[in-house]
């Protein structure tokens, strides 16, 4: 004991002397890295989603004529979709700009367009409308193609759908473009097809056949979990009202994965989409969970003719009317965060013992009923109950929810088709919408604290996740012999306790229990509390602090 009495001497006299000094290095230390972590989480959560609503860069659109007063129905709260079969475009020497003063005047944030005949026409209608992002199927005979607002459409990746069946379709294949729609906290990663199906009686067969090829993509895509937000528009040729045995779109309307938004209008002729032969034949069409989530919705014929004339619109613009369609999007609620992994059990079996944990820093209760967990390869799983986080609150999720197969670990919810490699792996949490939630990629042998039998704890939910620096080993030790905090906070919650022996009296007998700790006589139940200088750990600094706050009482 006598070296160590030494030594707390020394530590002694020099802390006595320096105090003030030491005291003002940590307080200004503390005050920076606080500071820092502020910021950290500031850039973090402002860049979740990137921009104001209405975007800070919103595209100017100046119409180059002003013939008509056609009204604005965008929303910048809303995903609008307009489909449009622009007869044989262009119809007439004034088709271009016609349709591009339409355009500006409706400002819709996507159009599909049908029967493109000169894509060099199509291309200048593309420059007149500078704030759009303008694409086509290659078609320069009935083409399709389409048109989004880039201050509030990303466009991923598109291409023509179906090459094996250009007879069903009548060679107009389906041009499909993978999109994110995303304004202030409001997101949405989505999936839409613009169609054009073959006409008139002599084309039932062909309508009917094309329209079972495409319910069983979508029925595949929305089923197997490859993509749940859907649209598709276009030109059908057919109602939708026709009775089974003259119902080209059969298939279509009675899927249980779709939805027409269209049926509202279907049976009021004033909504006709082609006037000049009385009937309904241009559809819009959701997955039920897109049409479902979002409550708010509004479709419409806009009867381009009541404002240019009958003769004027049927000449020179088109005798199909336009459909538009607007769906209110909810705000992505944020907050989330992947706070625990305990990826390599050493109690349990990996295919057993593996979990995760999420917590809640928002102010809002969040259900992750339709989120998806995944990693950057085939692991995928989507949460098919609600499971509801509250603010502060803790969740775990794990591979098996039995306790006699998973070391005693109560599971909130179990999940399948996902599993966390021991030698580095991603942990992505994925809003219904594709909104990337949170997401960790941890490493091996790297700065993750990646070792058997302990959990990978986030010191702080203010720092960076995704950072292998703002992890530690878990210290808190289980009933199975393993470390981590599954349900509950990652780090011990402690006030200091000189008063260590819980005596009632802060004297010698406090310091000699902290020196017994250090040398590993007799450890302390909850060693966070004597860590008096908040490092982590336990040792002969803490013991100066304690003989300090002895002397100066």
């Amino acid at each position: 004991m006598k070296h160590i009495y030494q030594i707390i001497c020394l530590y002694t006299y020099l802390f006595h002397f320096k105090k003030v000094f030491f005291i003002s290095i940590v307080t200004s230390y503390i005050l920076y890295m606080f500071i820092v972590r502020l910021l950290i989480v500031f850039l973090f959560f402002s860049n979740i989603f990137l921009q104001e609503c209405p975007p800070s860069d919103t595209l100017a659109i100046s119409p180059i004529q002003n013939n008509w007063d056609i009204p604005n129905l965008n929303d910048w709260n809303n995903l609008d979709i307009m489909t449009w079969n622009i007869k044989q475009f262009p119809l007439s020497d004034n088709t271009v700009e016609d349709v591009g003063e339409i355009i500006s005047d409706i400002l819709p944030d996507i159009i599909l367009f049908q029967e493109i005949n000169d894509l060099n026409q199509f291309n200048y209608l593309s420059s007149i409308l500078p704030a759009y992002e303008f694409i086509n199927s290659g078609d320069d005979l009935y083409g399709l193609g389409m048109a989004f607002r880039k201050d509030c459409i990303d466009l991923i990746n598109y291409s023509t759908l179906f090459s094996a069946n250009g007879y069903e379709f009548a060679w107009r294949y389906p041009l499909k473009a993978n999109l994110i729609w995303n304004c202030g906290n409001s997101y949405l990663s989505f999936e839409i097809i613009n169609v054009h199906f073959k006409c008139c009686n002599d084309g039932f067969q062909r309508r009917l056949d094309a329209s079972q090829i495409l319910v069983d993509y979508l029925d595949n895509q929305i089923n197997s979990g490859l993509q749940n937000n859907i649209i598709v528009g276009g030109d059908f040729n057919d109602e939708i009202t026709d009775s089974n045995n003259q119902n080209s779109l059969l298939s279509l309307v009675n899927s249980n994965n779709i939805y027409f938004v269209t049926t509202p209008l279907v049976n009021d002729d004033y909504y006709n989409s082609f006037p000049s032969y009385p009937s309904f034949l241009d559809h819009i069409l959701v997955s039920n969970d897109l049409f479902d989530s979002n409550e708010n919705s509004y479709v419409n014929t806009i009867r381009i003719d009541d404002y240019t004339g009958w003769n004027y619109f049927q000449n020179n613009i088109s005798d199909h009317r336009p459909i538009f369609w607007s769906i209110q999007i909810n705000e992505i609620p944020t907050g989330l965060i992947i706070n625990e992994i305990m990826n390599n059990p050493s109690a349990s079996n990996d295919s057993f013992g593996e979990w995760f944990e999420i917590t809640n820093i928002s102010n809002e209760v969040i259900n992750l009923n339709g989120y998806t967990i995944k990693d950057n390869g085939i692991d995928e799983h989507i949460i098919n109950s609600d499971l509801y986080i509250s603010p502060n609150e803790f969740i775990v999720l794990g591979i098996s929810s039995d306790t006699l197969l998973n070391a005693g670990i109560n599971i909130d919810y179990q999940y399948d088709n996902f599993n966390l490699s021991n030698f580095g792996d991603e942990l992505i949490l994925l809003h219904p919408y594709g909104a990337i939630m949170d997401k960790v990629e941890y490493d091996y042998d790297g700065q993750f604290p990646n070792y058997e039998g302990s959990s990978m704890a986030l010191e702080s939910t203010d720092t960076d996740n995704n950072l292998g620096l703002n992890w530690v080993v878990s210290q808190i030790i289980m009933e199975n012999g393993d470390f981590g905090s599954p349900g509950e906070e990652n780090i011990q919650s402690c006030e200091l306790n000189y008063d260590n022996n819980n005596d009632g009296e802060i004297n010698i007998l406090d310091v000699i229990s902290i020196v017994n700790h250090v040398v590993g006589i007799d450890l302390l139940d909850n060693d966070c509390t004597v860590d008096f200088n908040m490092d982590g750990n336990i040792n002969v600094i803490d013991i100066v602090y304690i003989v300090t706050y002895i002397i100066g009482e």
